[in-house]
């Protein structure tokens, strides 16, 4: 029995023996004050140094070392883009901008107006761009047609646009865009009264100035409706035309 506790002493002691030989803490008669330092400085490496550093690596905060200075969290998926413009993505109609929803396409629908006003002013063009005559005559061609056989169906899309939206309870943007498109119908009005005069006027101007006459004036209003049709699609208000943007911005009033 003797024996048996003297060879457990003695396997203790010899596991105690490295240990003593790697504690870079054991007190071996120096200096206590200097000691306890040396265990501050490791502990303040520790706190300040790796362990920010593992947290970082998960995307947190580390709070015990009390460290309250805020590190970058990584909100990027594997392929570098951010995690939230997926959500994004998702639902076309509710993305960010000044015209949202279906109101994208009710904005749009106005501005048929002048189309169908100024079809008149195409007819060069369509003479000699015969693909751009064609589609004319597919899309547009029957609508005019349709208008021109029932003058006052004119005066009450005119009146419908005007009013319509307002009484109807639309968005702003709806209405500042029914309101333009009516102003650029207002505009065709004073080349087709021009028009009009040379034609009873019996004046015989030559092709050289009518055709650029007209073209001009086609291509006018065929942009400006290109333009906004273009930015409803994208969301973005077309206020940007110089004079007619400010007076439906006027027009609609500050609601």
């Amino acid at each position: 029995m003797r024996l048996h506790r003297k060879s457990i002493l003695a396997c203790i002691s010899y596991l105690q023996l490295p240990i003593r030989r790697v504690d870079c803490f054991a007190f071996k008669g120096g200096n206590l004050a200097l000691l306890e330092g040396k265990k501050r400085l490791v502990s303040i490496y520790i706190d300040k140094e790796i362990r920010p550093s593992t947290s970082r690596l998960f995307g947190r905060q580390d709070d015990e070392g009390g460290d309250d200075e805020k590190r970058p969290i990584n909100d990027l998926d594997i392929f570098g883009e951010p995690k939230d413009a997926k959500q994004s993505k998702g639902n076309p109609w509710e993305e960010e901008g000044d015209i949202r929803g279906p109101d994208r396409i009710k904005s749009c629908i106005p501005y048929i107006l002048p189309l169908i006003d100024g079809d008149t002013f195409g007819k060069y063009i369509y003479e000699r761009i015969p693909p751009l005559g064609d589609i004319h005559y597919v899309a547009l061609r029957p609508i005019v047609e349709g208008f021109e056989a029932a003058p006052a169906l004119i005066i009450v899309l005119f009146v419908l646009f005007s009013l319509g939206p307002r009484f109807t309870n639309q968005s702003r943007e709806v209405r500042f865009n029914a309101q333009q498109a009516i102003l650029i119908d207002v505009a065709l009005i004073f080349p087709s009264l021009l028009g009009s005069a040379v034609a009873e006027a019996d004046a015989n101007l030559p092709r050289s100035i009518l055709e650029p006459s007209s073209n001009f004036v086609w291509y006018f209003y065929v942009s400006l409706v290109i333009y906004c049709v273009t930015s409803n699609l994208r969301g973005k208000k077309p206020d940007q035309i110089p004079f007619i943007s400010n007076i439906a911005e006027y027009a609609i009033g500050p609601f």
